[in-house]
């Protein structure tokens, strides 16, 4: 059985697709045939797919991979589940119970 993508192209092994649902991509790992449905393994995600839920990419809508750098004071403010705190948040002036009484 030939697999077929959601516009009725014919789907190889190494070809990049994209999920419809969730705008998964990637490159066609496994194909395989149960229940006369054909479902297809994304290396992207590990996960098998309906043929006919996937669309045929060109390699060159591949997404470039943006290296992002984070400073060492950032990636220890979120492994700690710090907030940074703005300056206008803190306040000499205080109003709760006992302001200014004697």
């Amino acid at each position: 059985m030939v697999a077929r993508d959601y516009r009725n192209r014919i789907i190889e092994h190494g070809a990049f697709v994209q999920y419809v649902g969730t705008k998964t991509r990637g490159i066609v790992d496994k194909i395989s045939t149960k229940n006369s449905e054909t479902w297809i393994r994304i290396n992207s995600t590990g996960l098998f797919y309906r043929s006919d839920y996937l669309v045929l990419l060109d390699p060159e809508e591949q997404p470039i991979k943006k290296s992002k750098t984070i400073s060492i004071k950032d990636k220890i403010i979120h492994s700690k589940n710090y907030r940074k705190i703005d300056p206008t948040e803190i306040s000499d002036h205080t109003d709760g119970p006992g302001y200014g009484g004697g």
